[in-house]
């Protein structure tokens, strides 16, 4: 519960910051899954500065990256010679880009990381992984906003179109009992049973409530 915590105040702290403006610093950020749709980027009070399609070399699409939910991942972009990851190039000031590492887990959680990557002159950032999981799919919700986000891209093909529309879905049921960590596997069952059932409940209150509500963030104006 203590990381959750320290999440969500350093979380609040950098959305006072961003109340004070964008500051001068501009990133460019490749959003290629849930970040592709208007409505998701205004949910989170962040309004790119620029913004315009783009497409990345030598990386893949994957659904790899472990959901709350038992069965269901969310996007990342992994290293796969000669295919490609076609998304929205942000312009993003610092403060927003910063506000953006909180709702993607990078802070504290740990769950992605920034990837940088330089091309077509262009130095930008997207995020990866760090918990690759296969056999995971997306959520008919999740896969909607990549789908409708790249209906317009001009650098998709049919047949890149067509992948993540043939995808099967998962529809989000049960929540895991372990999402930051894994117990040992040599401990008392009802210790493990315990300990589990301790993480769920945390990991609901940080979902239902940490995760989605903001003393500060709607305040922000776009």
């Amino acid at each position: 519960m203590l990381r959750y915590l320290i999440w969500r105040i350093r979380f609040e702290l950098c959305n006072i910051r961003r109340l004070f403006g964008h500051g001068n610093e501009r990133v460019h950020y490749l959003g290629f899954g849930a970040n592709l749709s208007d409505r998701i980027m205004r949910e989170r009070r962040i309004k790119p500065l620029a913004a315009r399609p783009f497409t990345v070399r030598d990386y893949g699409l994957r659904f790899d990256h472990p959901s709350p939910w038992v069965g269901c991942g969310y996007a990342s972009a992994e290293p796969a010679p000669g295919e490609v990851v076609h998304g929205m190039l942000y312009t993003l000031s610092g403060r927003d880009a910063a506000r953006m590492d909180f709702y993607e887990g990078v802070p504290v959680l740990n769950r992605y990381r920034r990837t940088v990557v330089e091309q077509d002159g262009v130095s930008l950032y997207f995020y990866q992984t760090n918990r690759s999981t296969p056999g995971l799919g997306p959520t008919p919700e999740y896969l909607g906003f990549i789908v409708d986000g790249l209906r317009e891209h001009p650098n998709v093909s049919d047949e890149y179109y067509g992948e993540p529309r043939a995808i099967e879905t998962i529809e989000p049921d049960t929540m895991v009992w372990c999402y930051l960590w894994q117990q040992p596997r040599d401990r008392a069952p009802w210790l493990r049973y315990t300990i589990g059932l301790y993480q769920l409940i945390v990991l609901k209150i940080f979902f239902n409530f940490l995760y989605r509500h903001s003393l500060t963030a709607p305040f922000i104006r776009l």
